[in-house]
């Protein structure tokens, strides 16, 4: 890679945690639309941006509908009647990015190709860090782009692949050993298959799931198995990182290629915020793995050793993925739990809207303490992360000036997030990662005290990286740390990152 393509992927990195979902009947009579639909709403936690349709017309034409919205209004029931197929792929998305040209519907999947050579469907849930070399090598060979997404370079260079072979698993192990990234991908044939593949170190969830009856068999593929769970499905395993599955109505679930690597590297991340708490993933449920994050925090906390505090105090989380973790808090510390912060349902998660001002404003909109629960009192807050500073700043606040809290304790399920995620999460730049920056400011020993300084709490404790391990239940070795460590398991991003590292230290200090 070139130091130009360097600056370039540094200004436009692109960054995306979605969800895909796909289905494949055995019936040709049956319509699978209402089944995506299902599946989809099932993981609108995972994009709230756009979703989108790809259904297989009996004779082999795929149609494909998509467009900016939640789920339920872009796949209404008005557009689900029109697509009748007994195969079909769907995707959520969830943007980075809050330019207004990333809305269009060239940047919404499913990514549908069709040219004079060659034709299918693919929902991405990803990022591929090398994007603009492959970009580069193909434009030598004068194929022409329309979107500046690693999705589009990713569906074109798989496409090149297949004019020298129809054999689609192998095109797919080609297209992985040149995408050195994170994601999970499902592809659509117009002669009725359906791949999927995850990448060799395993960053983003898949599963496969079966839907059997009396009259049909219906085989499901999702980023979660919450997705299976939703329409009926029986989960039936993960798809292991560099594994290639073949659903087909005709030939069942078949493993056509699983490309080793000596490590996994799944995002801790899925368990502490993204993942919905009834998935399992790669045999861990998150459910009791938040429970375990909280159980650790409690343990370890010195705050709980004053007796005179335990008389006034309580335990509330932040809805919602502070919940689990909140509860296990209090199972352990043995103090009671209380729903102190009141949800609007109707405002969506904060993390995950593409730009910093409707974060902001989205926090006052989204949460209201409920000041007869925590008036008065000693409140140890449990959350997930803290990322900017800025929504943890806000909820301190709430509780304290609107709520009449006495104090206000914050305990956090992830560790510290000091260093920037190539992998497709939104932790844009070390300098806008609050701990990440107050690290380099006031040094390993000191930096933590300032971020509770600026959140305005009372105390703060993170949860250390080793009890993280142990509360997910795999080894440091399959899962991926780098955002707490800044140690990259890409070796295209590792450069990328100690010269962006470089940049903020420079620009900070």
């Amino acid at each position: 890679m070139t130091f130009k393509s360097k600056k370039i992927l540094i200004k436009e990195k692109p960054k995306e945690n979605c969800a895909v979902f796909g289905v494949t009947c055995n019936d040709l009579g049956y319509s699978v639309s209402n089944i995506i639909y299902t599946g989809l709403i099932a993981q609108q936690h995972r994009g709230q941006e756009s979703a989108g349709i790809s259904i297989l017309k009996t004779g082999g034409q795929i149609y494909t509908y998509k467009k900016k919205g939640l789920v339920s209004t872009v796949l209404n029931n008005k557009i689900l009647s029109t697509f009748w197929g007994n195969i079909g792929i769907g995707h959520n998305r969830y943007a980075t990015t809050g330019s207004e040209e990333y809305t269009t519907l060239d940047y919404i999947q499913p990514y549908h190709i069709k040219n004079n050579e060659i034709e299918f469907s693919m929902a991405f849930n990803g990022t591929i860090p090398n994007y603009l070399d492959l970009k580069k090598n193909m434009e030598e060979m004068g194929k022409v782009f329309i979107t500046n997404t690693d999705t589009e370079i990713a569906a074109q260079f798989i496409a090149s692949i297949a004019l020298g072979t129809e054999d689609w698993p192998e095109i797919l192990k080609i297209a992985s050993k040149f995408f050195d990234g994170s994601y999970s991908l499902i592809l659509l044939t117009p002669e009725g298959d359906i791949y999927a593949m995850r990448d060799p170190l395993g960053f983003k969830p898949l599963c496969i799931g079966e839907l059997k009856a009396e009259k049909r068999n219906i085989y499901l593929v999702s980023s979660e198995s919450c997705g299976i769970d939703a329409v009926g499905g029986k989960f039936l395993r993960d798809v292991e990182p560099g594994e290639i599955v073949h659903l087909s109505h005709q030939k069942d679930i078949k493993s056509k290629a699983v490309l080793k690597r000596d490590r996994s590297a799944l995002c801790q991340f899925e368990f502490v915020y993204f993942a919905r708490p009834d998935s399992i993933i790669d045999g861990v449920s998150v459910a009791e793995a938040r429970l375990r994050l909280g159980i650790n925090l409690a343990k370890k906390d010195p705050l709980l050793k004053d007796p005179e505090f335990r008389k006034n105090a309580i335990i509330v989380p932040v809805p919602d993925s502070g919940r689990s973790v909140a509860v296990g808090y209090a199972q352990e510390a043995k103090l009671p739990y209380a729903e102190g912060l009141m949800k609007n349902r109707y405002v969506h998660r904060t993390f995950i809207m593409p730009g910093q001002a409707k974060r902001k404003i989205a926090v006052k909109e989204k949460l209201n303490p409920i000041k007869s629960v925590v008036q008065g009192k000693d409140i140890i807050i449990l959350d997930d992360s803290i990322v900017r500073g800025t929504t943890t700043q806000q909820i301190v606040s709430l509780l304290r000036e609107k709520g009449g809290a006495k104090t206000v304790n914050v305990r956090i399920s992830c560790p510290p997030i000091v260093s920037a995620c190539y992998m497709g999460i939104d932790f844009p730049t070390r300098e806008e990662l609050i701990a990440g920056r107050y690290q380099i400011l006031y040094g390993n020993e000191n930096y933590i005290e300032k971020v509770r300084k600026t959140i305005g709490a009372d105390t703060l404790r993170y949860q250390t990286i080793d009890d993280l391990i142990e509360a997910i239940g795999k080894t440091r070795n399959q899962l991926c740390l780098a955002c707490l460590t800044g140690d990259y398991p890409l070796k295209s991003v590792k450069e990328i990152a100690e010269l962006e590292n470089s940049i903020a230290m420079s620009r900070i200090k």
